[in-house]
C-alpha cells in the first residue's frame, strides 16, 4: 500500500510540475545524439573548450554518454517540460584536473535538471530555479566526434611511427573544434567535415619547450594531422588519410578500465544501471572557443601501427545535406552543360548573365557589376580555360611562380583532377604575391581545364573556411565535360 501511495505521489508531483510556472517547452529527447555546447560553472554558462568533450543520449528512460573522462549511465523521467535525472553512475578512469573538474560540473548539472526545451537542433536543460545549466547541439553524422588516442602518424610517405615512450598524443573533436596533446604542448584549431572528408585548419599550440626528439615528434604529428583529407572509420579505430588514401594519422578510442565500477550510488531518483554504456560514437556544429586548455592525458594503450593501404586516387563521396545545400547548372559559353555545382544553401551565386552564372560563390551577394567578370570578388570561384590539363597543373606548380605546399591527385565525379595548394611568389592571374591558393584543377579533355578554388591569407579563419567549403563542393558537385 505504501508503495502505491508513493508511486501516486510521484506521478502527481510530475503532473504538478508540468502545469506549474517554470521554464522550458518540452520536446523530443530521444533519437538525437546531443553534444554538449556549454555548461553552468560559477553561476554562468561556459562554452566547452576545444580539448574537452561531453555528450548525452536519451533512450527508453535511460540517459548515457561521455562525461569528459568517463562514460556515464543514469535513468530519467520526462513529462511535459519537466526532466528528472538520477545520480549518474560512471566508470572510474582518472584524467587530468581540467577534465575531472569539467566532468564533475557536467554530471552535477545533469543531475540538477528539472525542466528542458528540445527544439530543432538545440536542447536546453534548466535547474529547479529556472536557470539554464546545460546546452546541447544535435550532432550530424560525424565519426570524428569525441576523444581519441593517437596510435601512429605519418613521418614520411608510406611510413607510420608510434608515439615516443613517455609521451601522450591525443585528439578531441568537438562539433567544429579540435584540440588535444601533441606530446609536449596542447594544440587547438578548427575543422570541417561531412562525415567522409575532413579539412583541419592551421593548429595553434602552447609554447612549452621539450627535448629535441619530443619537439620533432610534435612537429611531425601536427603536420600529419593538418594533412588529413579523408575519414576511414571502423568502430573504435579511425584512420585519417590523404586524398590518395595513405594513412596520415591512426586513432583509437581511449581504453577503459575493465574493472571499473559505478562511481556513485543512485539517489532517491530512479535507479541507474550498474553497468555503464560503452564510449559513445556520436555523430558533429558549434562555435569553437579560442583559448587552449589542458587536454585529457589518459595514457593510450600501445597497439601495433596499422599497415598502410596503397590505393589509386580516391573518388570523393557526395556531401549529405548537412548543412542544407543548393545547386546550379554550370554552362559553357556556347551553352553546353559543364556540370551541376552543389554549394551551401545559405551562400549566394550569380544567375545571370550566362557567362558568370554559377561561377562565383560567396556568403554575401556579389556587389560588383556582373557584366565585368574580372571585377567580381567572391570567396570561391570556378574558371574554365582551354589550357590542357597537364599544362594547367604544370603552370600552377611552377616553382618560379609558386611555393607549393600540397599536390594531390583525386577523382571528382569520374574526372581526373589535381588539388594544388600554394603561395604565390609573383603577381598574376588575379592573385598577388604572398597570397595562398587552394584549387582543384579538373581535366575536361579536349575542352580544357576547369578550376574550382579560393585564395586568401594562409592560416586565417576565412581562408580555412573557404578551403573547407571548396572541398565539400568538389566532392558533391557533378562535372560533365562537353561531348
Amino acid at each position: 500500500m505504501m508503495g502505491r501511495r508513493l508511486a501516486a505521489f510521484l506521478i502527481l508531483a510530475v503532473v504538478a510540475a508540468a502545469c506549474s510556472p517554470g521554464p522550458g517547452t518540452g520536446g523530443t529527447l530521444e533519437g538525437s545524439d546531443w553534444v554538449l555546447r556549454s555548461y553552468a560553472q560559477d553561476g554562468s554558462l561556459t562554452i566547452v573548450p576545444e580539448t574537452l568533450y561531453g555528450d548525452a543520449r536519451f533512450t527508453a528512460n535511460r540517459v548515457s554518454g561521455y562525461g569528459g573522462c568517463n562514460t556515464f549511465d543514469a535513468t530519467y523521467r520526462a513529462g511535459g517540460r519537466t526532466l528528472f535525472v538520477s545520480q549518474p553512475a560512471s566508470t572510474l578512469m582518472a584524467c587530468d584536473e581540467a577534465a575531472m573538474e569539467f566532468e564533475a560540473a557536467y554530471l552535477g548539472n545533469l543531475q540538477s535538471s528539472r525542466f528542458y526545451s528540445a527544439r530543432r537542433s538545440t536542447l536546453t536543460v534548466f535547474d529547479a530555479q529556472g536557470t539554464a545549466v546545460l546546452e546541447f547541439d544535435a550532432a550530424p553524422r560525424n565519426p570524428l566526434l569525441g576523444n581519441w588516442d593517437v596510435d601512429s602518424f605519418a613521418t614520411a610517405p608510406g611510413s607510420l611511427t608510434a608515439p615516443l615512450e613517455g609521451t601522450t598524443l591525443n585528439t578531441v573533436f568537438g562539433i567544429a573544434s579540435v584540440g588535444g596533446s601533441s606530446g609536449c604542448n596542447q594544440f587547438t584549431g578548427t575543422y570541417g567535415s561531412n562525415g567522409n572528408i575532413v579539412r583541419i585548419g592551421r593548429l595553434a599550440t602552447t609554447r612549452m619547450a621539450c627535448p629535441d626528439d619530443v619537439m620533432n615528434q610534435e612537429a611531425a604529428f601536427l603536420a600529419a594531422l593538418e594533412g588529413a583529407a579523408l575519414i576511414d572509420s571502423r568502430g573504435s579505430t579511425l584512420s585519417l588519410t590523404d586524398l590518395r588514401g595513405n594513412i596520415v594519422v591512426a586513432l583509437v578510442r581511449p581504453s577503459t578500465d575493465p574493472d571499473a565500477t559505478p562511481s556513485a550510488e543512485a539517489s532517491s531518483e530512479p535507479e541507474p544501471s550498474a553497468t555503464p554504456t560503452a564510449t559513445p560514437t556520436a555523430t558533429p556544429t558549434s562555435t569553437p572557443t579560442t583559448a587552449p586548455t589542458a587536454a585529457p592525458t589518459a595514457t593510450p594503450t600501445p597497439r601495433p601501427a596499422p599497415t598502410e593501404r596503397p590505393s589509386p586516387a580516391p573518388t570523393l563521396e557526395p556531401l549529405p545535406s548537412i548543412p542544407p545545400t543548393a545547386s546550379c547548372d554550370l554552362l559553357a559559353t556556347g551553352g553546353a552543360a559543364l556540370g551541376t555545382i552543389v554549394y551551401p544553401a545559405s551562400w549566394s551565386t550569380l544567375t545571370e548573365p550566362a557567362e558568370v552564372a554559377c561561377r562565383y560563390f560567396d556568403p554575401e551577394a556579389p556587389t560588383q557589376t556582373p557584366t565585368e567578370p574580372p571585377t567580381i570578388q567572391a570567396a570561391i570561384s570556378i574558371v574554365s580555360s582551354d589550357t590542357s590539363f597537364s599544362d594547367a597543373v604544370t603552370a600552377t606548380t611552377d616553382p618560379a611562380s609558386w611555393d607549393v605546399t600540397r599536390v594531390q591527385e583525386v577523382t571528382l565525379s569520374g574526372q581526373d583532377a589535381t588539388l594544388v595548394e600554394a603561395v604565390a611568389l609573383v603577381d598574376g592571374a588575379g592573385i598577388t604575391a604572398g597570397t595562398s591558393s587552394f584549387a582543384y584543377l579538373i581535366d575536361y579533355g579536349s575542352a580544357g581545364t576547369l578550376t574550382l578554388g579560393t585564395a586568401g591569407e594562409a592560416g586565417s579563419d576565412s581562408y580555412d573556411t573557404n578551403a573547407t567549403v571548396t572541398s565539400l563542393m568538389a566532392a558533391s558537385s557533378t562535372f560533365t565535360p562537353p561531348g
